[in-house]
């Protein structure tokens, strides 16, 4: 006791995790590690982490474009804020072509910017085509995650002509995931915010190609939607996925 008063002890603070936060920093950082680990093993590549980013700014430039003017700002703040992001991104390169008028302008992307991007010279089949950028030089794409009917299956030529109407003579963006043994790019093909590739399964022009894109769950519902409905290719009951079609014919 002193001048009367009664000293009230100060409470003892317990060390330990806050109980209202439902991950640490630590449980975050290794679940982040643990699909990133997984995802490597499986395509050889970690790139969830950009697609996430990705689908965040699809969807808001979806919303703008059902809403209207009225959300025409806050698309631009959605916009800004992926790019700052998108700058950090594993996969994503500095001078893109976001902002920045190389000759194709109807293409536009902020958060990553495109790999490569330019306009389709040529449709080769159902998962190749040829791009030429605003330099002139010519790129062989192969669309990533997805496979489509050779040339000696059936339903090749319908396959070849469903993207060639997605795509041809059209100004396109590409995330480069990978280069193939015959030198051709791979990546996703996008036009107008779309991709082309998971547009060619949900339409059933492609299979999705697990062995090179096992985690990807949009290309997984868009093979559900296009089978459940027998659309294009799935209209046949039991299709020949082109790689044993290939294997039979080795």
């Amino acid at each position: 006791m002193a001048n009367g008063l009664n000293k009230i002890p100060k409470p003892e603070h317990k060390s330990g995790p806050d109980p209202r936060r439902l991950f640490s920093s630590r449980m975050l950082l290794l679940l982040f590690l643990g699909i990133s680990v997984v995802q490597y093993i499986d395509t050889g590549r970690v790139t969830w982490l950009t697609d996430s980013f990705r689908w965040v700014e699809y969807n808001a430039r979806g919303l703008v474009n059902k809403h209207g003017d009225r959300f025409d700002q806050a698309g631009k703040v959605v916009a800004d804020i992926a790019h700052q992001f998108g700058d950090a991104l594993p996969n994503t390169r500095p001078g893109g072509t976001a902002g920045r008028d190389d000759g194709n302008s109807e293409i536009s992307w902020s958060a990553p910017a495109y790999d490569l991007s330019g306009r389709v010279q040529k449709v080769v089949d159902g998962d190749s085509l040829t791009l030429v950028d605003s330099r002139g030089v010519k790129h062989k794409i192969r669309l990533f995650g997805i496979d489509s009917p050779e040339y000696d299956q059936p339903y090749y030529s319908k396959a070849r002509d469903a993207l060639s109407r997605l795509v041809s003579n059209r100004a396109v963006g590409v995330d480069v995931k990978d280069q193939d043994r015959y030198g051709r790019t791979v990546g996703v093909v996008y036009f107008e915010g779309r991709s082309i590739n998971v547009e060619m399964v949900r339409t059933g022009h492609a299979w999705w190609y697990k062995r090179y894109a096992g985690l990807s769950s949009t290309l997984r519902e868009a093979e559900e939607h296009a089978r459940a409905h027998e659309l294009g290719l799935w209209h046949d009951p039991n299709p020949i996925a082109p790689w044993e079609w290939r294997r039979q014919r080795r």
